[in-house]
C-alpha cells in the first residue's frame, strides 16, 4: 500500500478510473496492485511524501509498456527478458 501526501504543488494522478488533479495539502492511497501514475505538468516543483510497504515477493504490472515487475527475492522488470525500469514509459 502507498500513502501519498502532497506538501506543495499540484499533480495529475492517473488511476484505473481516469485522472484526478491533486493539490497541496491533499492525501490519497493506492492499494497494492492498483495501477497509477503521477505527473507534474506545471512549472512549480512538486513536493510529496510517500509512505509505502514494498514487501519481498511484490509484483505489479505496467499496462502501457506491457511489462511486469517481480520482486522475489531480487527486483526484475520482465517482458520476455530483463528490462530497464524506464523502458517504454513516458
Amino acid at each position: 500500500m502507498g500513502v501519498y501526501h502532497v506538501i506543495s504543488g499540484r499533480v495529475i494522478v492517473r488511476h484505473k478510473d481516469g485522472a484526478t488533479v491533486i493539490e497541496s495539502g491533499d492525501a490519497f492511497i493506492f492499494e497494492p496492485g492498483q495501477p497509477h501514475q503521477l505527473t507534474n505538468n506545471s512549472a512549480e516543483d512538486l513536493v510529496l511524501y510517500i509512505v509505502a510497504d514494498n514487501p519481498i515477493g511484490e509484483s505489479c504490472c505496467y499496462p502501457d509498456s506491457k511489462k511486469s515487475l517481480v520482486r522475489s527475492p531480487e527486483r526484475k522488470l520482465i517482458r520476455s527478458e530483463s528490462l530497464d525500469y524506464y523502458d517504454g514509459e513516458e
